[in-house]
């Protein structure tokens, strides 16, 4: 009885923090870069000696840190992974060797953390807090690397912050994200995705367009591009090209031909380790990766698919591969997007193949409302429904025996995978 109290009680105090850090402004009155660099020297700065690789881009960032998270613990190295955002729990942003913090922990360094002073510009935001009981966390779990993915952009990130310089960057594809922050075009935002470069920090570039790449390159130390000519002697350098060029032998675990150039900058990354690697465990590891709403199959008959994409060039992606593995499908498009992304170029980009949308309001303010979304797809011509829930939406979409695909939102992805488990007879997820 005396342990069941204790842990109702545990219970109840994860649910408490996990509330006061979601409550946080999603913008604080300084950078996060600024809230960081204040924040750990206040915690003994416990990024300090941590071998880190840091990975900022537009598309594909969460993929390449998981891959080179499981690569490393296939080669027996203890690795702690720091990703956003999660999906189902907040714990999922932080992993040791692919396990999620356990709520004990998560709780007692949250408060840690919380308890921090700190003067009122320099007030910490959700992630800020996040990213902190992340480093606590691999610090006492002695990590042997550490991967941290960006949050938003690059150059004033919260993880730019940290006082360790990581051992190799990583800046995967550019698209047209969150552009009111970082900039309309590929250019600008390419500039704040580099802002990660550091004196001295070689970085890996994924494939990108020439214009991008000129901006990444033009400050960087020491750079290698994935989809440029290679003849030296290092083997994972080699298999990163032979990934990026396609190579069947090399096929990724998650769906996508963009996956491969994925492979690729995390292969060319973990080059730049500080210990040698072996190649098979280092490929068995990035074999063993799931990696969830990144083109999930979560249902084989009907077909039900869901994918995080939010922006125009991961629709594009998902389009690309629903069309190169279902040829001759029309799909039912779940849909959910946030007002601060281009929905309208998200229905353009699906609509050919699709059958017809259920648009719903995701869990969150941010979220545009079922009936504006609505009208946006019924604006281009194409047959659109609402859904007042996600369990309504899944089960309309499966009674028209269709195959069906959940995209628009991560907010969506969290939900939908949610719902999933909950859902019990054959026809249902």
């Amino acid at each position: 009885m005396q342990v069941l109290a204790e842990s109702l009680w545990q219970s109840e105090m994860y649910t408490e923090v996990v509330k006061r850090i979601e409550s946080l402004k999603r913008f604080g009155n300084k950078s996060g870069r600024e809230v960081t660099e204040h924040l750990l020297p206040r915690l003994s700065n416990p990024d300090t000696g941590m071998k880190i690789i840091h990975i900022a881009g537009t598309n594909g960032k969460g993929s390449v840190a998981m891959y080179i998270a499981a690569a490393l613990e296939a080669n027996g190295y203890k690795t702690g992974l720091f990703t956003s955002p999660h999906l189902i729990t907040i714990r999922e942003r932080i992993q040791v060797n692919r396990k999620l913090i356990s709520e004990e922990n998560f709780t007692r360094l949250a408060e840690k953390v919380l308890s921090v002073e700190m003067p009122d510009e320099y007030t910490p935001t959700f992630f800020d807090i996040c990213l902190a009981v992340s480093l606590l966390y691999f610090k006492e779990q002695n990590c042997d690397y550490v991967v941290l993915e960006t949050g938003l952009g690059g150059r004033l990130d919260s993880t730019r912050g940290i006082g360790q310089k990581p051992l190799v960057g990583v800046i995967t594809a550019i698209g047209l994200d969150h552009t009111a922050i970082l900039g309309d075009t590929l250019e600008q935002i390419a500039a704040e995705k580099a802002g990660i470069e550091r004196d001295g920090m070689p970085v890996v570039i994924a494939h990108n367009p020439p214009e991008v790449r000129t901006v990444l390159e033009k400050n960087a130390a020491e750079y290698f591009a994935v989809d440029e000519d290679y003849s030296g002697d290092n083997e994972l350098k080699k298999l990163a090209k032979r990934a990026a060029d396609r190579d069947k032998e090399l096929t990724p675990p998650l769906l996508g031909d963009f996956q491969y150039d994925n492979e690729a900058a995390s292969l060319a990354a973990l080059s730049y380790c500080m210990t040698a690697l072996d190649i098979e465990k280092v490929l068995d590891g990035i074999r063993s990766v799931k990696w969830p709403a990144r083109i999930q199959k979560l249902k084989e008959n009907p077909l039900f698919i869901v994918d995080g994409s939010h922006n125009p060039q991961g629709v594009a992606a998902l389009v690309d591969t629903l069309k190169r593995n279902y040829p001759e499908e029309r799909f039912i498009f779940i849909m959910a997007a946030m007002a601060d992304k281009d929905a309208a170029h998200m229905i353009s980009g699906t609509k050919e193949i699709a059958e017809r949308y259920i648009c719903l309001k995701a869990d969150t303010p941010r979220s545009i409302s079922a009936e504006a979304l609505s009208d946006m797809v019924k604006t281009q011509g194409a047959e659109a429904l609402t859904a007042g829930s996600v369990s309504e939406a899944i089960k309309v979409a499966l009674n028209t025996r269709k195959p069906v695909v959940a995209f628009g939102s991560l907010y969506l992805a969290g939900e939908i995978l949610a719902e999933s488990k909950s859902l019990q007879t054959s026809d249902q997820l």
